[in-house]
């Protein structure tokens, strides 16, 4: 008996599921976005790691591009709420087509981890990342030079958080003002807070938060910036989204394209 009532939960996850892949698919204007101009590849998929990471039966590992899902536990870091939920639904995903997947690859086609990176395609043609992320299950993240789809990512995110789907329903995921932070705030977050100075040094440019928050933006990804556009920010409320680490009296946060920063006023 204890063991029906703890297969029940998982079974209504997975209905539900299946029946939020069935509405994406009849949506016309999401099936028609996220669209590059080729495939490089088709390939069957072996093992899901985690909602952004699998591995093909030819033993590559692929991270999927443009997208960040909730860890599972490991290395005696607890799990991330929703972890398990962006996992099986990215298994839910491949399923109905027997695993077969097409393969984008990104500029940068290899990670430190020498993983693969790629956009990654159903056959009908669906982008993975987009639907992933429309279901509130990561959060799209820019990594140059892999940034061709970051707008697109962008759009379907901010229709999750809207709806307040998934990660966009936890505490951790609104978007906080430099007096809330806490000690315990740590990995991914979204912060406003107003622009007190600008420097530059020949390894990276430097923004300061009030006197919390000092994010860095490395001198080889400032090519993605305008001329000017970092110093034009000093004084402006700005919300930045990134990891925030704690270090000793402050945070620290890194940056590495202009989607990062957005200037509210």
């Amino acid at each position: 008996m204890a063991r029906s009532k703890a297969i029940r939960p998982l079974l209504i996850f997975s209905r539900a599921l299946v029946y939020s892949a069935l509405f994406y698919a009849s949506s016309p204007v999401l099936a028609s976005n996220c669209t590059l101009d080729h495939i490089d590849a088709t390939a069957i998929v072996a093992h899901v790691h985690d909602g952004d990471t699998l591995r093909l039966t030819d033993r590559r590992k692929i991270r999927l591009i443009g997208i960040n899902t909730p860890e599972l536990a490991r290395d005696q870091q607890a799990e991330q709420s929703f972890a398990r939920q962006a996992r099986q639904a990215l298994i839910q995903l491949l399923r109905p087509s027997n695993n077969r997947i097409s393969i984008r690859y990104g500029q940068q086609r290899h990670d430190k981890y020498q993983r693969t990176l790629a956009h990654l395609y159903l056959p009908d043609g669906r982008n993975i990342q987009q639907l992933l992320i429309r279901q509130g299950l990561a959060t799209a993240f820019t990594t140059p030079p892999n940034n061709q789809l970051s707008s697109c990512y962008r759009q379907a995110e901010q229709a999750a958080i809207k709806q307040g789907l998934g990660i966009w329903s936890l505490p951790e995921y609104q978007v906080k003002q430099l007096h809330q932070l806490s000690i315990k705030d740590e990995g991914f977050r979204r912060i406003e807070g107003r622009v007190t100075r600008v420097d530059h040094n020949p390894k990276a440019s430097w923004i300061q938060l009030g006197n919390q928050l000092r994010i860095r933006i490395k001198k080889n990804d400032l090519i993605y910036f305008t001329p000017g556009q970092l110093d034009h920010l000093k004084g402006k409320l700005i919300r930045v989204r990134g990891w925030l680490h704690p270090n000793k009296n402050h945070y620290f946060m890194n940056l590495r394209h202009p989607d990062a920063i957005t200037s509210l006023h």
